[in-house]
C-alpha cells in the first residue's frame, strides 16, 4: 500500500492560485459593472435625445408631399385643380396611409393647396 507523505503529491489551492482566481473574478466583475454603466448611459442619452421622435411626423409630410406632386400633375394636364377631396383621393392608387393615427390631410381646391391635420400630437412620438 503507498502513503502519501504530508506535503509532498497532495492535490489542491494553494494561496497563490486562490490569489489569481480572486484577481481575475475582480476584473472580470469590473468590466462587467463598466459595461452595463455605459450602456445605461446610452439608453439615457437615447431617451433624453430622442433621435427618431420626429421620424412619424415627417413620414406623414413626405406622404403631403406625394400627394402634392400628384395634384400639380393633375392640374398641369387639365388646367385646373381636382373638385374636392374625394376628388383627389380618386387620383391616388391607393388611399394615404399616415404613420400617425388619426392624422389627414385638407385640401383647398381654389389654390390646391394641402395641409396636414394632426389629430393628436402626442402619437407622433
Amino acid at each position: 500500500m503507498i502513503t502519501a507523505r504530508p506535503g509532498r503529491d497532495q492535490r489542491g489551492l494553494g494561496f497563490v492560485e486562490l490569489l489569481l482566481t480572486l484577481v481575475v473574478v475582480v476584473l472580470c466583475g469590473y468590466f462587467l459593472m463598466q459595461y452595463v454603466g455605459s450602456t445605461t448611459k446610452t439608453v439615457e442619452t437615447f431617451k433624453r435625445d430622442r433621435p427618431l421622435a420626429g421620424a412619424k411626423l415627417v413620414a406623414d409630410q413626405g406622404t403631403i408631399l406625394g400627394i402634392g406632386s400628384t395634384l400639380r400633375v393633375y392640374q398641369a394636364e387639365h388646367g385646373q385643380w381636382p373638385a374636392d377631396k374625394a376628388a383627389v383621393l380618386a387620383l391616388l392608387p391607393s388611399p394615404p396611409r399616415f404613420q400617425c393615427q388619426g392624422n389627414d390631410f385638407e385640401y383647398d381646391p381654389g389654390s390646391g393647396a394641402l395641409r396636414l391635420l394632426i389629430a393628436d400630437p402626442t402619437r407622433c412620438e
